[in-house]
């Protein structure tokens, strides 16, 4: 597994390198956690799934509540509120590690697709440009890892220096609350397993942007390939029939995109809608014990909790929004190229392509919203503000259009 760390860097152009390789150390935690991508796994590892299912869906957030049945007299407030942001985030880190395990396939469907959209990257400076986009999203990752690793950490520290067990989970045979051995015991018995759900969460929360971004590169190389469509200089000549195939290629490519949104968006669309629902609350929950409960230690790891829970959305966002952004530039970029050159069949499918390219690449929460910046700080000041403005900022929400029916190009 942490051979990986070698895409850290961009590989040479005599190395071997793909976009799938952008996510095989998310893939890797996945596997850890259960996830059968490559069907090897022995009697071993399927008990071990069984296990990690189990806990990860089940034992983890009922936890929580069956703590606050039996000890909730006995909590401080800064304790409970600490407690809770944790509970509200394991509930919905059930229901993605759910969701991963029910469309476990449409992953590896992802990563098709994007050896699809690898054949059309034949320049090497597009070679380049994967090779620097793997590197990219593999340091993206690792942020996610080390913010994620640095909360657990901090936590468990803090918990020490007060006395108290870093998560609060329940275990039936150990009661920290006794003697100093009991607190210890508790204390690195959640830091293991709490802390494999954290590792695990890394993955489940980080696999939206790590695929979103992924595809925005390569929609930016299908620009500057549009961009030189029509040019003999950069066809390899002035035959019409390589010009035109190049002008298929990217219509190709811009169609297995389409089909990769389709492969991705059920598993996006109910995790990020179960993410936005709970992130205010979260952030409601760590404000308050920030302002009025935490002291000066403590307020170290609701940092790194905070960092971890806008990691959750605000990437995932900012790059949707961003791809909007560059599938309109596509389609400037097709209008100003040189079709205007070519013989009829060529601005035919010029015209076609040129409508296509007019509804932009989105990506929707439940089919109620579109996945972007402006729905990011919506669902946050809609939580934040109360029922009074609530309905007032789910009405700005813009409701995603219907996809366009792809039109099939002319025959030759």
């Amino acid at each position: 597994m942490f051979g990986y760390f070698k895409l850290m860097y961009p590989a040479p152009i005599s190395e071997p390198i793909s976009t799938r390789d952008s996510n095989a150390y998310l893939l890797e935690t996945l596997r850890i956690s259960g996830l059968n991508f490559r069907n090897d796994f022995g009697v071993g590892r399927k008990i071990w799934r069984v296990f990690s299912f189990i806990y990860n869906m089940l034992i983890l957030p009922v936890s929580f509540p069956i703590n606050y049945t039996i000890h909730l007299a006995e909590f401080p407030p800064d304790l409970l509120l600490q407690s809770l942001q944790l509970c509200l985030n394991t509930w919905c880190f059930a229901l993605k590690f759910f969701t991963l395990v029910i469309y476990m396939d449409r992953l590896e469907l992802a990563n098709k697709h994007f050896d699809e959209m690898d054949k059309y990257c034949v320049k090497p400076e597009e070679k380049r440009k994967v090779r620097d986009m793997v590197a990219a999203i593999t340091r993206l990752y690792l942020i996610f890892v080390v913010v994620y690793v640095l909360y657990a950490t901090s936590t468990l520290l803090d918990g020490l220096f007060h006395d108290r067990v870093p998560y609060n989970t329940y275990y039936p045979f150990v009661n920290w609350r006794i003697n100093r051995t009991q607190l210890y015991i508790q204390s690195f018995l959640e830091y293991f397993t709490v802390g494999y759900a954290i590792f695990v969460a890394t993955a489940t929360d980080s696999y939206p942007v790590i695929y979103v971004a992924a595809l925005r590169s390569h929609i930016l190389m299908l620009k500057d390939r549009i961009i030189n469509l029509g040019e003999a200089s950069n066809e390899g000549g002035s035959d019409r029939d390589s010009i035109f195939k190049s002008l298929v290629d990217c219509i190709k490519a811009h169609r297995t995109m389409l089909n990769f949104c389709d492969a991705i968006q059920p598993i996006i669309s109910g995790t990020i809608f179960a993410q936005f629902i709970i992130c205010g609350s979260i952030l409601g929950i760590v404000m308050i014990n920030m302002v009025l409960f935490a002291d000066q230690s403590t307020r170290f790891g609701i940092v790194t909790y905070v960092m971890a829970v806008l990691l959750q959305t605000f990437p995932l966002c900012f790059y949707c929004n961003a791809i909007v952004d560059d599938c309109n530039e596509l389609a400037d970029a097709l209008f100003h190229s040189s079709w205007w050159m070519q013989d009829k069949r060529y601005q035919r499918t010029v015209l076609q392509f040129l409508q296509k390219l007019q509804q932009p690449m989105t990506f929707t929460a439940m089919n109620i919203f579109n996945i972007n910046l402006a729905t990011n700080i919506n669902v946050s000041s809609v939580i934040s503000k109360g029922t009074g403005n609530s309905k007032k900022n789910i009405r700005s929400c813009r409701w995603p259009n219907s996809p366009l029916p792809y039109t099939p190009l002319p025959a030759e």
